[in-house]
């Protein structure tokens, strides 16, 4: 049976995985499927890793028939699954880690889908110009630049809504909070929703395995919120292939010319439309989350986990 761990970068194993009911049960519907399929599922934080040994000296699994968490030691995978967060001491871990073993996705391919100024510069054709800046100082000369009425204000690097900042253009000097390297870009007003999908502010998201697109789903954010990630209390509804408007294929097919070197790739494109109905690139996530987070979602995610499992055998069959 093949091994596949996946890593995380959250110190310590000493509580079993997942505070989360969510997450937890969603992972052990994962692991419980791929060892169907030959592939034995562990997860491990990066600190875990042994370098001189080359191994994982504890890790979790999921007793499916139990159905319990249980910890085991010396872990030798065959590949490894990376899901940590973005930072630079994750990145070292990884890199040293990745001397020894083979990860999916390719570190190189996280580390650019994860620059958000890269990815900006890759997709110019539908991202905002977008301006780095690290203090008050660049953002009042920026601000120059800005078209729009609100601004975006993002980290460099990250997902899921952290740290990212809707402001009123009139207001930014004194309400932007910054501390690092931050990206900022004119408003992408998508009140008008998307024909047929939407009538509201949205995003879209495409989670996309190579250049295929596994499941779709739009994202609505709550009332008095600009972010629609379901972790800032966003709303989701699955959008079937069929009903994605046409307009977005060009940027899929861009996509696959851009990272047709890293095969195969797990990420998603996260796009929102303006009110002349032009789609926008907002950002790509090379760490879709896996979590069911409606009950609507759970036949598309299944579907998620089986072309995942498929990959994860075809790789670990490499080493």
């Amino acid at each position: 049976m093949k091994k596949v761990l996946i890593l995380y970068g959250k110190k310590g194993v000493k509580r079993p995985p997942f505070e989360n009911d969510s997450y937890r049960i969603s992972y052990e519907i994962l692991y419980a499927l791929c060892e169907k399929r030959g592939i034995k599922m562990f997860r491990a934080p990066y600190q875990e890793y042994d370098h001189k040994k080359k191994y994982f000296k504890r890790a979790w699994f999921f007793d499916a028939k139990h159905k319990r968490w249980s910890i085991t030691k010396n872990v030798i995978p065959h590949l490894i699954f990376d899901k940590t967060a973005a930072n630079s001491q994750a990145d070292c871990e990884k890199e040293s880690i990745g001397k020894d073993y083979l990860f999916f996705n390719a570190l190189e391919f996280s580390q650019l889908v994860r620059n958000k100024l890269a990815i900006s510069l890759l997709f110019s054709k539908w991202s905002k110009k977008s301006w780095l800046i690290e203090n008050k100082r660049d953002l009042k000369k920026i601000l120059l630049k800005i078209t729009t009425g609100k601004l975006v204000i993002k980290p460099l690097r990250g997902g899921g809504g952290k740290n990212v900042q809707v402001l009123e253009k009139k207001d930014a000097l004194k309400n932007a909070r910054l501390k690092g390297t931050y990206l900022i870009q004119d408003y992408i007003d998508s009140s008008a929703g998307i024909s047929g999908i939407s009538k509201s502010m949205h995003d879209l998201r495409l989670v996309m395995i190579n250049d295929k697109i596994i499941y779709s789903f739009v994202r609505e954010p709550k009332a008095g919120c600009f972010l629609a990630n379901c972790s800032q209390g966003g709303t989701l509804k699955i959008v079937p292939l069929k009903d994605i408007p046409r307009s977005v294929y060009p940027i899929i097919s861009h996509a696959t010319k851009m990272f047709n070197t890293f095969s195969p790739r797990f990420y998603s494109i996260d796009l929102m439309f303006d009110k002349t109905k032009r789609p926008w690139v907002v950002e790509l996530n090379a760490m879709p989350g896996l979590n069911i987070c409606a009950k609507e979602e759970k036949p598309y995610i299944l579907r998620l986990y089986k072309e995942l499992a498929k990959v994860f055998k075809a790789k670990a069959e490499l080493c």
